[in-house]
């Protein structure tokens, strides 16, 4: 029997056609995933790299944090060696203070007591408390402190601001904290309040010695001009430089500080109980410059200094006149003030030399106290 190849083959298609077909995955298809799998891998590379860059990110930053407090700490106690403190109390002695008193919420006055009169210094110990309190994570100290440093700020804001910028030229105080702190205060009285040369001269005598006059007047021309050249100047710059050109006007104080001396050595010996000095003396006349004499001042100046004796009180009348002309201009509230306080002692000195027919030595009349 004859069999039909073909038939077969083709009944065998048949069935084989009507089987379910497993599709192959083509060539593009294949492209497609490995670049998804590629993406993929590339995201968790990038998740992972961006992840580790936050952590050093952070890790620097809180090391910046850190760095940033030790350095805030370390200028707080530069700052404080420059003012000193005039009972020599260090600053760490002087932060564990501030510390106990934060838990009684003490006032400003009380602050400024225990830190030792000075604004600045009360400002510079609240900034190290609250430098060390942030740095070891004492936030309610910290937040104790800053509404007190708050309070400070608002009674002393120019203080504080005044003895930040003059603290690198009166730190040449020979190392002496007391003296630097008068001078500081010297500054908030006569620069921040009434601004007058004259006053600034009586107090620098108060807190120089004669021979150190000269020294003491270099020393507040620097904190002038340091005041000015700040980024946040205490006062208007013209104001300051006002004061300052005044000042560099009185180099010639020394010469008027030895009138008084002479005048002093002379009259001990018709007047050894006045207790005048020079320095007192001169303190005096600089008073006279700023708020003038009038007439009955005169007088009793001239008893003061020359007794009982009409001559002598003439005398000494006239050495202070003269001592008063010589004073720099600058010295004085202004020119009006000047001839104001010259002439009274001219009227005066002329009325007595009227009076009493007062007679030198040669029989003529005395000399001209001009």
């Amino acid at each position: 029997m004859k069999v039909d190849v073909r038939n077969d083959a083709a009944q065998a298609l048949g069935r084989s056609g009507s089987s379910s077909v497993v599709p192959v995955p083509t060539q593009q298809a294949s492209q497609q995933n490995a670049v998804e799998e590629v993406g993929m891998l590339f995201s968790q590379q990038v998740e992972g790299s961006n992840k580790a860059l936050s952590q050093r990110t952070r890790r620097a930053s809180a090391t910046d944090v850190r760095v940033q407090k030790i350095q805030r700490i370390r200028q707080m106690a530069e700052l404080y060696e420059h003012l000193g403190h005039p009972a020599q109390i260090s600053l760490g002695q002087l932060s564990r203070c501030v510390r106990q008193e934060l838990l009684s919420k003490p006032d400003v006055e009380r602050l400024l007591a225990l830190t030792g009169g000075d604004p600045t210094r009360t400002h510079v110990v609240l900034q190290h408390v609250i430098a060390l309190a942030q740095a070891e994570g004492r936030e309610h100290e910290a937040g104790l402190a800053l509404d007190l440093q708050v309070q400070v700020h608002t009674h002393y804001a120019l203080q504080i601001q005044a003895g930040l910028n003059t603290v690198q030229a009166l730190k040449q105080a020979r190392g002496d904290p007391a003296q630097r702190q008068a001078v500081r205060e010297a500054y908030y009285a006569n620069v921040l309040g009434e601004q007058s040369v004259a006053n600034i001269l009586q107090a620098l005598l108060d807190v120089f010695a004669e021979d150190d006059l000269v020294a003491g007047v270099r020393m507040m021309c620097r904190a002038l001009a340091d005041d000015m050249a700040a980024q946040r100047p205490s006062q208007p710059t013209n104001r300051l430089h006002t004061l300052l050109l005044g000042l560099q006007g009185c180099r010639q104080l020394s010469s008027v500080l030895n009138s008084c001396r002479l005048f002093i050595q002379c009259s001990l010996s018709w007047q050894p109980q006045a207790g005048h000095t020079a320095v007192s003396l001169l303190q005096r006349l600089l008073g006279y410059a700023h708020s003038g004499i009038d007439r009955n001042e005169v007088q009793c100046l001239g008893r003061e200094l020359g007794g009982d004796h009409p001559n002598r009180q003439l005398s000494a009348l006239n050495r202070i006149h003269s001592v008063l002309q010589s004073l720099p201009l600058a010295l004085w509230h202004d020119d009006s003030r000047r001839q104001d306080t010259l002439q009274v002692f001219l009227l005066l000195m002329g009325q007595r030399t009227h009076d009493e027919g007062r007679v030198g030595p040669a029989g003529g009349r005395a000399r001209d106290t001009q």
